[in-house]
């Protein structure tokens, strides 16, 4: 039995370290010109169901699926189950400046992720997903020639994105209290490529960012009573070393190449507290806040300032009856809405956004695997003060497996 309960671990790893590897050298475009800034524009999806709940969830216990919002939440995990979440998600981006607009659209694998039993009180889980993804293209930007009355041309493409890799683990106290600690290891690369033409001579300019770091992070959720939750995340700041490979193309020389160090990237300290309420056994709400402290990583840039964030997020979920004989009373309605004061002040203007989202959560096995569906509608920006507005269409797809093992097999 041991032997047979070894082979599954491995198979699962195996599988999660193949699809990161892939993932991994995935460049999830973000089609947002707001990408320019930092290492690009954070990542707000999640595992499991979530992602309909507004973000909410610091609260919410892994007892039927797995919540990457909060480790504490593992100590919730039953024991001879594993869970399996896998991700993906596609978006409409409809850009607005003045009287002009675009539509531009992605999709992507939106995380992978597994999470295992160690003790009757305690689980670990990996989860890969991205932390930030860029992707922009900007065309026709004039620039004057020192020295002279003339213009010269510039386009500019930026891709690329900074993956996270969480290792998680949750430990139960007397089935009310729940502890977990976060290690994380951030890795991946942006590339900017910008075109100009200065009369009749062509100067490209290549440059490739990678990026690095460890960052630990923990967390604690609290039963109140058996319908009232709460739950607190913390992420502590950490420096992003950054590396620089640069070609320059020219008409009529040789591609210079270089390999320079550039300033790291600081990201915030980070904290959040949720909430749980339970009523009845058809309705749960949650509701969450958020706040980075990015100005006191005091980062100089000098197309923007970086500005302290607040999130508040808040979710309702809905089964017509659980346990119900049929399939409709176990299917999970959700809807959810966020609002984020955002990070990034342009001009003196603050690049606000917020979302309303709505979900389902649709039963495949007797075990407790869902499919979870969602859509959202949200917008980032605005156009007045010279700044850019999206409007955002959003659709993602969890696969969340919930399986059994290490229970010995009924017939020899």
């Amino acid at each position: 039995m041991r032997f047979m309960t070894m082979n599954k671990l491995a198979i699962l790893i195996l599988l999660f370290l193949g699809i990161s590897n892939l993932k991994a050298q995935t460049n999830a475009l973000s089609n947002s010109p707001y990408s320019l800034f930092g290492v690009g524009i954070p990542n707000t999806f999640s595992t499991g169901k979530t992602n309909a709940l507004g973000g909410a969830g610091i609260a919410l216990k892994s007892d039927n699926s797995l919540n990457s919002l909060n480790p504490a939440s593992l100590g919730a995990m039953p024991v001879k189950h594993f869970y399996f979440d896998i991700g993906y998600k596609a978006q409409l981006f409809s850009l607005s400046e003045g009287a002009g607009s675009s539509n531009q659209s992605n999709s992507t694998f939106s995380n992978v992720a597994l999470a295992f039993p160690v003790t009757q009180q305690s689980a670990v889980s990996l989860v890969l997903a991205p932390y930030s993804n860029v992707g922009y293209d900007i065309t026709g930007i004039e620039q004057s020639i020192e020295g002279s009355t003339s213009f010269y041309t510039s386009d500019v493409t930026g891709n690329g994105s900074l993956n996270e890799l969480d290792l998680n683990y949750g430990y139960s106290f007397f089935n009310k209290l729940r502890l977990g600690i976060t290690g994380t290891y951030l890795f991946g690369k942006t590339e900017q490529t910008e075109y100009n033409t200065i009369l009749d001579y062509f100067l490209d300019i290549q440059r490739e960012n990678r990026y690095t770091g460890f960052r630990v992070g923990a967390g604690f959720q609290y039963d109140i009573t058996d319908k009232i939750s709460i739950g607190s995340n913390v992420k502590i700041p950490t420096s992003l070393e950054a590396t620089q490979n640069s070609i320059v193309s020219q008409d009529y020389d040789d591609d210079i190449t270089e390999e320079t160090s550039v300033k790291n990237f600081e990201l915030p300290l980070e904290m959040g507290f949720g909430t749980e309420f339970k009523f009845g056994e058809s309705y749960a709400v949650y509701a969450d806040y958020t706040r980075k402290l990015w100005s006191k990583t005091e980062q100089e840039s000098s197309f923007n300032d970086y500005k302290d964030q607040d999130s508040f997020k808040t979710g309702l979920t809905f089964i017509p009856k659980p346990g119900g004989i049929y399939y409709w009373q176990n299917v999970e309605f959700r809807v959810g809405a966020n609002y984020d004061t955002g990070y990034l002040n342009i001009a003196g203007n603050d690049v606000s956004s917020y979302s309303v989202n709505v979900g389902l959560g649709l039963p495949v096995s007797r075990s407790g695997s869902k499919l979870n569906l969602m859509y959202s509608y949200g917008k980032n920006g605005e156009t007045s003060n010279g700044l850019i507005q999206e409007n955002i269409h959003s659709l993602s797809i969890n696969f969340s497996l919930d399986g059994i093992w290490f229970m010995k097999p009924k017939y020899n």
